[in-house]
């Protein structure tokens, strides 16, 4: 859709006697209500209470990063563009949710409304140029769509609101989700799986229920628990492509931690890792969010090379202090089979002050001061 319109909207300025002046106006137009949009769901966020759980703010290379409790920004080498993950704690979830995508439009079509005004009483070329992209951005942030690696405003304010049965559950139930992840944030296991017995109960059939009882599992080393309990989901028919495309790659990550902890035979767990894995990118999940599982699996093959440079990269574009800790572990790992036990040691002590509990770190810790 995005590209359609980028066409559409490079179609108009062309037949609308083009000019320097006029894509000059469009290339700033694109960056300027993208940004808007992005600024709306933030204030939306604020103002509905909404969690903010992400901000990257920028694309290329990762130049800094602050991980903080419920939040995590990173900075990036071309702070052109920003991108935020949301994710309610208090109900009714979806209200706040739509309330905060309503913000967003509302704040854009004021933002390109004034464009247009602005550029058609007198035909100015660069307020044009800014026009047309303005609305194309607009648009394309409007349309309803809702992917394994994003979902746009438009379907937070017209697809929504009409979700019923299971989806629809799954979005309520978030609230008592976030509190599972926020206590395995802190290291406190015990509440963490406390609240998710507590969810399982309640909601025996939801993927979030089952996916936070995976993650104290995991967190837990209880690696073939945790995969037994991802895979029971496999038979579900209610599944959509986006659903699909969590569970496999939740499977790939659990299959993964099985055969590194030794609870599951490299010989079966690899192969079948890498085809969980790859079926979730075909469903939609975005690449660099495999990372961190490709860099384990090459570490279990012995890749060393490979395994490091995957792991930098899921490092690079972790989403959360747990999964940036866990990359650590792994660039650890690969750094001391080849055999640079020091540069393993500095690379740790970022990971244990994120989370030196992490059983992936702490084994990892305990390795080195054994060698």
């Amino acid at each position: 859709m995005g590209k359609v319109l980028t066409g559409l909207a490079l179609v108009v300025l062309v037949l609308w006697r083009p000019g320097l002046a006029s894509f000059g106006g469009a290339a700033v137009g694109t960056w300027a209500v993208h940004a808007v949009l992005q600024l709306g769901l933030l204030a939306g966020a604020l103002l509905f209470r909404v969690r903010v759980s992400l901000v990257e703010i920028g694309v290329g290379g990762e130049v800094r990063t602050w991980t903080k409790p419920h939040r995590r920004v990173v900075w990036r080498t071309v702070p052109l563009l920003m991108s935020l993950g949301l994710t309610s704690i208090k109900a009714p979830v979806r209200r706040r949710l739509w309330l905060t995508a309503l913000t967003s439009a509302l704040l854009t079509a004021a933002v390109v409304a004034a464009a247009w005004l602005v550029a058609l009483p007198a035909d100015r070329p660069f307020p044009r140029g800014f026009a047309v992209a303005g609305t194309a951005v607009l648009l394309n942030g409007l349309w309803p769509r809702r992917g394994a690696g994003t979902t746009s405003p438009g379907w937070f304010l017209f697809a929504l609101p009409r979700l019923s049965g299971r989806t629809a559950a799954e979005y309520e139930a978030t609230p008592l989700v976030n509190q599972v992840t926020d206590a395995l944030e802190a290291g406190d296991l015990d509440r963490a799986e406390a609240i998710a017995d507590e969810l399982v109960e309640r909601h025996p059939t939801l993927l979030v229920s089952i996916g936070a009882r995976a993650s104290v599992l995991t967190l837990r080393a209880r690696y073939g628990e945790a995969l037994h309990a991802v895979s029971a989901l496999m038979g579900r028919t209610d599944l959509e492509p986006r659903d699909m495309a969590f569970v496999l790659a939740s499977m790939a990550s659990s299959t993964a931690n099985a055969v590194e902890g030794g609870q599951l035979p490299a010989e079966v767990g690899v192969p079948a890792a890498r085809r969980a894995a790859d079926g979730a990118m075909k469903f939609g999940y975005p690449r660099h969010r495999c990372t961190g599982t490709l860099a384990q699996l090459a570490l279990i093959e012995h890749d060393h090379t490979a395994a490091l440079a995957l792991a930098r990269q899921a490092k690079a574009t972790s989403e959360s202090g747990l999964a940036r800790a866990d990359a650590l572990a792994t660039i650890a790992r690969a750094q001391m089979a080849a055999g640079d036990n020091a540069a393993a040691r500095a690379t740790l002590v970022e990971a244990r002050r994120l989370a030196g509990w992490l059983p992936r770190v702490a084994e990892t810790t305990a390795r080195l001061d054994i060698s």
